[in-house]
């Protein structure tokens, strides 16, 4: 009889602290991290330079948030103050700053054993100047995302997101036009390793890939990649 008032005692322990796991599971995640940005730049409404090349430091903001039902809603605020470069035209180069605020809602679409996929909608705001808001330029995004996590262990985590525009509306001192996938391209690809040092901090190593491309009389093309070092804070 003491067996098996032991073996229930057990039994409803384990229960309780399985109970308590899930209870405590950390569902916000709150984002710092910081880098280098290297791009391209190609606007023929702001000068007729085949290439604009920049570079420099980066900040970065985010917000993670799980529901009870597995959805993902995320919030990512990107800075960069740069200058843009070129051999053609001899004058000082122009200040080039942009903030880039990304607003995605994902589903969880699949899981299995350490995979888990994600699908929804982004909507993206890019806000450039230049020469220090003399001119300006502001492009609304709107499309697809999808996440793919794979959890190498406990503690190490490898995921991926692909977001893929297709329409944006764009407003700025060259023009205000919208546009679709006939005249319109983009893709927006990050991938992160991340590796957890406590049960409220991780440690965050990023690469973003970027691209846009209008295909109008004045052209206008950049290609930007970032890399990102950074920490989160769960709670």
């Amino acid at each position: 009889m003491k067996k098996y008032i032991f073996a229930l005692v057990c039994f409803y322990t384990i229960a309780l602290t399985a109970q308590d796991e899930v209870i405590t599971e950390q569902k916000n995640q709150f984002e710092f991290s910081t880098g280098y940005t290297f791009g391209a730049l190609k606007n023929l409404s702001f000068a007729p330079v085949a290439q604009y090349d920049y570079n420099g430091l980066h900040y970065e903001l985010g917000f993670t948030r799980k529901t009870k039902r597995n959805k993902l809603f995320e919030v990512q605020l990107v800075y960069i103050n740069t200058a843009l470069m070129s051999d053609i035209i001899p004058e000082p180069a122009p200040e080039y700053s942009k903030i880039v605020l990304n607003f995605s809602s994902l589903k969880r679409i699949y899981t299995h054993n350490r995979f888990t996929i994600h699908l929804g909608l982004q909507s993206q705001t890019n806000v450039s100047s230049f020469y220090q808001w003399k001119l300006y330029d502001v492009q609304q995004k709107l499309g697809i995302a999808s996440r793919v996590t794979f959890q190498i262990d406990t503690k190490q985590a490898i995921s991926s997101k692909l977001t893929l525009p297709f329409f944006m509306w764009r407003t700025s001192t060259f023009e205000e036009n919208a546009y679709g996938l006939g005249r319109y391209q983009s893709v927006f690809w990050t991938t992160a390793y991340t590796y957890e040092f406590s049960k409220h901090f991780d440690l965050k190593a990023m690469y973003n890939f970027n691209y846009d491309r209008i295909q109008i009389s004045n052209a206008y093309r950049e290609v930007q990649h970032q890399i990102n070092l950074g920490i989160h804070y769960k709670f």
